[in-house]
């Protein structure tokens, strides 16, 4: 039975693990580490709350970490399928929270669990978020959809999808960039809150930079730390929230759809724009390694993924075609 499935049979949610002084112990130490290696305060509270879900159950075996064996981590993953109901993406990803536990604590008894695993392929299965990529004539009818729309926020919205489509960025990057990571006259921004924690510089065309700056003007808040993308309906001068970028983007996708303009199969999400670009400029013959530094990637096999889509691929076989 599947996680929906389950859903739909109204199933139980699992109660929440009770804290205890044994299983503090064990996350004081794996914060000190994590905090070490400068991971975001956000995913580090996340992975706490699923450590907690496996300490809990170590001390229901009444072991410790380092005691388990093989056949006990095998256990615990049966606890999280049967017992709380756990889909195959979240079972994977306690399998990589332990990964990172057992390394970090240094502890051997996980690692004979790991290669066993990995040999069975037992955490490779999981489900996958599929999109497409996009090229610029389907970007260019998202961006006339969204600027020929009735939102009072339209300007704002397609002026970020444009930022997006142009540096590359992600979503919560280019939400981000403040007024202090802006040089207008270069037409650069800073971007600083990247996943992989190292900062670059991305550009944007000169005509984008004409309207980035003729918009800011209007944000009711301009100092050095204020956003540049902000929150027209609450006048706060906070950003404008992840989630209404993807509801803004989806609806015009959803639009273009009903109009024929995008074939129906095709996932195209905001995301779509970051690999679109990527791409756009390896077809243009922007050397792979450029590419990775300009996408922010901090491993080349990453780029490489997009330089091997299915959409570039069948691009280039028609222009082979042209040769022959």
């Amino acid at each position: 039975m599947n996680e929906m499935e389950r859903r739909l049979l109204y199933a139980d949610k699992p109660e929440p693990v009770k804290k205890t002084e044994e299983q503090n112990k064990y996350v004081k130490k794996f914060k000190e580490e994590r905090e070490f290696d400068n991971i975001k305060k956000t995913t580090i509270l996340n992975d706490i709350i699923r450590l907690r879900v496996f300490l809990a159950f170590c001390e229901e075996l009444e072991m410790e970490p380092f005691e388990l064996s093989t056949h006990d981590f095998v256990k615990f993953f049966n606890h999280l399928n049967n017992r709380r109901n756990c889909s195959i993406t979240t079972q994977n990803k306690y399998f990589n929270l332990l990964k990172v536990f057992y390394r970090l604590l240094r502890y051997e008894n996980f690692r004979e669990f790991e290669i066993e695993s990995n040999n069975r392929k037992r955490f490779t299965k999981y489900e996958k978020k599929h999109y497409d990529t996009i090229d610029f004539e389907t970007y260019m009818k998202i961006l006339r959809e969204v600027v020929t729309s009735s939102s009072r926020t339209k300007v704002r919205d397609a002026l970020l999808i444009r930022v997006l489509w142009e540096t590359g960025c992600r979503r919560s990057e280019a939400l981000n960039i403040r007024y202090k990571d802006c040089d207008l006259e270069k037409g650069r921004f800073r971007i600083r809150d990247t996943k992989t924690y190292e900062e670059r510089t991305v550009v944007i065309s000169e005509d984008t930079t004409k309207i980035v700056i003729d918009y800011i003007k209007q944000n009711l808040r301009r100092d050095a730390d204020d956003f540049i993308f902000q929150n027209e309906v609450t006048f706060n001068g906070k950003r404008v929230k992840p989630d209404w970028v993807t509801a803004v983007f989806k609806k015009a996708v959803n639009k273009l759809k009903e109009d024929g303009a995008i074939p129906k199969g095709r996932r195209v999400v905001v995301h779509s724009l970051r690999h679109g670009r990527a791409t756009d400029l390896l077809d243009k013959g922007v050397p792979i390694d450029i590419v990775k530094e300009i996408l922010g990637h901090k491993s080349l096999e990453t780029t490489l993924y997009y330089s091997h889509s299915k959409e570039r691929k069948e691009k280039l076989l028609d222009e082979i075609q042209k040769l022959l």
